[in-house]
């Protein structure tokens, strides 16, 4: 007592200085505030590195056989590589590499592409890294409008050449996604019945023109005393040029490109398309800020770059960009609720402090411990620990100010008998709650602690709300010797008698003849006790379990997988049709389709796959009543009248997280493992049609892999070496002919655009023409293809998915009005024992039910440990082992209210409910140290009674314990009670709270002190029953 004294005496004595430092700490906390880089959700995702390759024109066996297994090898043993996934499809493989969190971004990146130069590739085949961004790195998106009405051709050259390169020049952009409109190109078309009537081959013609683009240099020619530069010019620059090129030459007269093949502007054969409101062809472009960026100041950066660009001297007039998904909008919605409850919360906070402490220059001092505490909080945030609405919306104040509240109610409570040496009643009063109140608050850090140590998902959006209250809960314990105490010294005076408030002497009144009512029944308080806990426990046992609250982003992401054999107009009328109806809708303000992929490979799918970015109005703009429930069933009920597509609902940000955690586009599915595409295709039906059976399950589909139709040119190799020639001879013309590939590039100024020759559409798809081409001999024949190949149609696999070296078939599955552990476990059940899988098959489930799964084993270990740890602290506390397990008798009580309030609003058992019973634990031992400790101190004077030492005691504490019960569940009151957008993910751990205080305060009031009172009548007073404080 002496040392702590001293202590509170020195901080007397430099109560300037003290009060000096609070207000550096303010204006700290500040600046550090508006460096944070605030996001709206915590980014889960995993560091993922792509590695993408093209390769035209190749069926999908090819391209998992000589691209994607040979990359696999040669990246499967990287440095913290945690495992990584594949998908091979008709001319690309794009393989994702999962790394350990806490892995560097760029070591990772610089591994693989160290280790990539091993992979054996085919010949001209490069490999190329993804942008370095994450799932949320998608930040804005915009569309490349034309008010004179341009040709979307010539806005996607403007998307590729002009706005890419002004755009990348932004810091903190990783890069830019262009998707939608046609690539232009310079096309050559040849006639296959002219290319005849010449008697001239295709190889021929591939020979002419790529011998006829090219500039030559000659080095220097000196002529007297100058010197010139000597360059042969040879450019294709123009269409006319390009049908002037002279191919052979027949009787002495050339036979140009011209004379055999039509020469125009075309497009490079499309791989997706983009619809905007009403207009069903657009040019989209995704901005994607790096790995790690600060959004908000890169999207300021981004916001003037785009003005720039709009106000013209770069974009020809009437073209512009327009933004239609900017990440700001969804930060400023989210951050607005998080303010909106922080305010209102502080509100509450401020109120009660007043009604309890009944002084407002008290409850103005105990206030200020909130700002400083958390400037704090933000200056260490500020290195190395993101913010977001989960660490920023889910700070309890009450908590934060529970320190001090017991300092400053001990202070007033001696000064309310009376003092004339105000600094000695400070000291004296500070000095005697100091060992209590450092240990309780110990305890409430104690019971976040496990979020300081859990990993995976669960511990990325948890750490920043452990790190943003232990730092502000410890800041707090200090302040509360330093702050508190030197303001007290400004605010009270010596000879002014504080007056308690006739509030709290009411509640003593009717408190003390209840309790000693109770004491004398403790049979009867142990059996109201145990009812209740058994009548939560029952409710418990109803409660539906689930990873995480959904978080709301005022979006919908929608995928549609149309028929695998669909093509790209079929699928852009559809997409069309689809979008007119989800634009009528009331909610929605935007609607943005995308079919198919982009032309980069940075998604690997096909023109049967449809997305819709349906962005909606703000919620208080929608029909009265309405949910988005309410807009999903309507939407479902409009496509369940569409035959033969399979969708599923998501957002977007939410859609982007689970494929980075899982590589399914789902929230949850189900892999089966295997060789046979044909067999894991067969069980995947199987699981399909028990999962559409279960109860609750939606969205249920499977990622078809098989039924991709092919057109086969077989060579005849034995009819081949009789004409001298070899596979790579017949497989050129094949490749010439129907894939288009390009043969030469045309510059146009700064851009490039491809010479590409292929066969008119309608020669390309006659089986008869493409058998009549002419391959040349090196005998100097010309022999029709079908001598030496045939050509027939069949079908193949669309895609080929791998993970981990292994093939799998996914089947995805989401959960709607049923929680979703019940639902997935029953499906888990039915799948084993219903399907029976061949030998080295095997099923796996990914998404938020595996997270979850997880999460709860790891809670299971922890969750014990942190109570053994904080029983210890008690026991070191109390020196003895049964006021220690008194006190921890508030745990299991605690739950009870917490338990009813998830309960009565509909919320399921998930994480973050898990993370509010932890705090809640933490306040309710709190709450019995205060008590407790009081208590044992009368008792252990020898001056009172065991009962009258009870009821003192507990009369004593009963303005503390109610205000810190009051203050740590009003506090998150209003988060408990939002709905707005960002309000989700809080309000479960905040309902747990506040339902939990409720109960706490009613136990740690009515039951603790009797079953203490019953405990110590069966043992006397002794030295080893001395408390510690």
């Amino acid at each position: 007592m002496q040392a702590t004294g001293a202590f509170i005496a020195g901080v007397l004595r430099r109560r300037l200085l003290i009060l000096a430092l609070s207000v550096g700490l303010l204006v700290l906390g500040y600046i550090s505030f508006t460096k944070l880089p605030i996001e709206p959700y915590p980014n889960i995702s995993p560091l993922n590195v792509q590695v993408i390759t093209q390769w035209q024109g190749r069926g999908t066996n090819e391209v998992e056989r000589q691209i994607t297994v040979p990359v696999e090898t040669a990246l499967a043993n990287l440095p913290r590589l945690k495992t990584f996934r594949s998908v091979s499809l008709f001319g690309l493989s794009v393989v994702t590499l999962q790394f350990e969190d806490g892995t560097d971004s760029f070591t990772a990146r610089q591994n693989v592409q160290l280790h990539l130069d091993s992979a054996a590739l085919p010949e001209g085949v490069q490999s190329e890294l993804s942008p370095d961004a994450d799932a949320l790195g998608e930040v804005l998106r915009y569309r490349v409008a034309s008010e004179s009405g341009d040709d979307v051709m010539v806005l996607k050259s403007f998307q590729d050449w002009e706005i890419y390169r002004q755009l990348k020049t932004v810091p903190g952009i990783a890069d830019i996604n262009g998707f939608g409109g046609p690539t232009k190109q310079y096309q050559v078309l040849p006639d296959i019945r002219k290319l005849q009537s010449y008697n001239i081959s295709l190889n021929e013609l591939v020979e002419a023109l790529s011998n006829a683009n090219a500039n030559a240099g000659g080095g220097n020619l000196r002529a007297g005393e100058q010197q010139y530069v000597v360059r042969g010019i040879g450019l294709i620059k123009t269409l006319q040029d390009v049908r002037n090129i002279v191919i052979v030459s027949r009787n002495g007269l050339p036979v140009r490109v011209g004379d055999v093949a039509r020469v125009e502007f075309g497009f490079a054969p499309r791989l997706g398309v983009v619809q905007y409101n009403q207009d069903p062809d657009a040019v989209e472009g995704i901005v994607l800020m790096r790995r790690g960026g600060n959004a908000s100041e890169m999207l300021e950066r981004v916001h003037h770059k785009v003005d720039e660009i709009n106000r013209g001297g770069i974009l020809p007039q009437g073209i512009k960009l327009e933004p239609f998904y900017d990440r700001q909008e969804l930060l400023d919605l989210t951050m607005g609720t998080v303010h909106h409850t922080l305010l209102f919360g502080m509100a509450l906070v401020l109120i009660v402090l007043f009604v309890f402490l009944g002084s407002l220059r008290a409850a103005l001092a105990v206030a200020l411990v909130i700002p400083l505490a958390l400037s704090v909080s933000f200056a260490g945030m500020v290195l190395a620990i993101p913010a977001n609405l989960i660490s920023l919306g889910a700070i309890d104040f009450g908590l934060i100010v529970d320190a001090a509240v017991i300092v400053i109610e001990n202070i007033m409570r001696r000064m309310e008998n009376g003092t004339s040496n105000l600094r000695q009643t400070i000291v004296a009063a500070a000095a005697e709650v100091q060992r209590p109140m450092i240990f309780s608050t110990m305890i409430i850090i104690m019971a976040y602690a496990p979020l300081f140590i859990m990993g995976g998902v669960e511990g990325k959006i948890f750490h920043p709300m452990a790190y943003t209250m232990g730092l502000a809960l410890l800041a707090s314990m200090v302040l509360s010797l330093t702050f508190i105490p030197s303001a007290a010294s400004f605010l009270f005076k010596p000879d002014k008698l504080e007056h308690r408030p006739g509030m709290i002497n009411i509640l003593v009144k009717i408190y003390r003849p209840i309790l000693a009512r109770l004491l004398r029944n403790p049979g009867l308080v142990a059996l109201a006790a145990l009812l209740a806990f058994s009548v939560a426990l029952f409710g418990a046992s109803r409660l539906g379990t689930s990873f995480l609250p959904t978080l709301e982003e005022n979006n919908l992401w929608l995928r549609i997988s149309l028929p695998n054999t669909v093509d790209l107009q079929y699928s852009s009328g559809f997409a069309t049709q689809v979008r007119g109806y989800l634009r009528e809708q009331p909610e929605v303000k935007t609607v943005v389709a995308q079919i198919g992929r982009p032309d980069d490979g940075t998604d690997a799918t096909g023109v049967f796959n449809v997305e819709f970015g349906v962005y909606l109005k703000k919620p208080e703009l929608w029909p009265q009543g309405v949910t988005r429930s309410d807009l999903i069933r309507r939407v479902e009920n409009y496509l369940q009248q569409v035959p033969g597509i399979e969708y599923n609902f998501s957002q977007y940000i939410q859609d982007n997280v689970a494929e980075a955690l899982s590589g399914v586009k789902g929230e949850n599915s189900v892999k089966i493992f295997g060789d046979d595409l044909e067999v894991l295709h067969e069980k995947a039906l199987e699981v399909q049609a028990i999962l559409q059976g279960i109860q609750g399950m939606s969205d249920v589909g499977i990622f078809r892999e098989l039924g991709q139709p092919t057109m086969n040119i077989r060579v005849d190799r034995e009819a081949s070496a009789r004409f001298g020639l070899n596979v790579a001879d017949v497989q050129a013309l094949v490749v010439n002919a129907i894939g288009g590939n390009p043969i030469s590039k045309v510059l146009e100024g700064e851009r490039t655009f491809d010479l590409a020759l292929r066969f008119p559409e309608g020669q390309r798809n006659s089986l008869d023409l493409i058998q009549r081409l002419f391959v040349d001999t090196p005998g100097g024949q010309r022999i029709p293809l079908s001598m030496v190949a045939q050509v027939e149609l069949s079908d193949g696999p669309f895609f080929i998915y791998r993970e981990s070296g292994r093939r799998f078939i996914a089947i995805r599955f989401g959960v709607r009005d049923r929680d979703l552990g019940s639902a997935a476990a029953e499906a888990q059940k039915l799948v084993a024992e219903q399907v029976e899988l061949p030998r080295g098959y095997r099923t796996q489930w990914d998404g938020q039910f595996n997270q979850m799964k997880e999460a709860h084993k790891k809670l299971a270990v922890i969750v014990p440990l942190t109570l053994l740890a904080i029983f210890i602290m008690l026991y070191s506390a109390f020196g003895s082992a049964k006021d220690a397990s008194l006190v921890l008798l508030n745990v299991p009580f605690a739950t009870i209210g917490g338990i009813a309030a998830l309960y009565l609003a509909g919320e399921e058992l998930s994480i973050s409910a898990g993370i509010g019973f932890l705090s809640l634990f933490g306040i309710a031992i709190q709450d019995g140290v205060i008590l407790i400790s009081y208590i044992k101190s009368l008792y252990n004077q020898g001056e009172h009674a065991l009962d009258e030492a009870i009821l003192e005691g507990a009369a004593m504490r009963l303005r503390p314990v109610l205000m810190t019960a009051m203050l740590a569940g009003l506090g998150l009151l209003p988060a408990a009670l939002s709905q707005a957008i960002g309000s989700q993910a809080q309000r479960p751990l905040a309902l747990v709270i506040v339902g939990g205080m409720v109960t706490t305060t009613l136990l740690t009031l009515l039951v603790l002190p009797v079953v203490f009172g019953w405990i110590y009548r069966h043992y006397p007073r002794s030295a080893s029953t001395q408390s510690a404080y």
